[in-house]
């Protein structure tokens, strides 16, 4: 695999883009171009993108078209260079505490004709139990099924996004139950090496 390849978080052949984790800026449309090259030249299964937080928040950054234009840009390259590309449910967290900051993600702006990925450890931040993690994510997956394509497992402690390993909330059965005619990965953590 070519070096330049590393600049991606690659798991199960699945690639996560750049993320800078704030507003829309130039920046992330000239990371997305960048990001969609090396997942087409290592041949990966699928490119995942952070929905923007002016969709995902936007109570906090109300400068909705910026997000929808950042989405059409992207499904737009998606066309250009022939990779599955999924947008991820990513609410904004504190750095460090890894705590919900604004709290869950708003889903009344994601639009209804893209693909996206269900990642079940920012899901169920903000529950009050395994149960009630359960349900989030099953009702994510009742409203939004047919567009949930790809799924990061991994679990927490419901109040901070540590990726910890699948087996106390997403046991086998629910894992079953979810990943149905998805594809999948045993998301690991945010490290990157660059």
């Amino acid at each position: 695999m070519n070096n330049e390849l590393y600049m991606l978080r690659v798991e199960g052949e699945h690639a996560h883009a750049k993320s800078r984790y704030e507003v829309t800026q130039v920046e992330d449309y000239i990371n997305l171009v960048r990001d969609f090259l090396l997942t087409q030249q290592g041949r990966l299964l699928s490119l995942n993108v952070h929905l923007p937080f002016e969709i995902q928040h936007p109570e906090i950054y109300p400068d909705l078209d910026r997000g929808l234009h950042f989405i059409r840009y992207g499904e737009g390259l998606k066309k250009i260079f022939g990779v599955p590309l999924y947008w991820e449910n990513s609410p904004e967290i504190v750095y460090g505490s890894w705590e919900l900051k604004h709290g869950q993600t708003d889903w009344t702006h994601v639009p209804r004709d893209i693909e996206l990925t269900l990642d079940t450890g920012h899901a169920m931040l903000g529950a009050k139990d395994k149960d009630d993690a359960q349900a989030r994510i099953r009702a994510i997956l009742q409203e939004w099924g047919p567009q949930i394509k790809h799924l990061h497992l991994h679990e927490n402690d419901l109040r901070g996004d540590e990726h910890w390993p699948v087996g106390e909330i997403l046991t086998p059965d629910f894992i079953a139950e979810i990943s149905s005619g998805r594809t999948f990965i045993f998301e690991q953590g945010e490290v990157t090496s660059s």
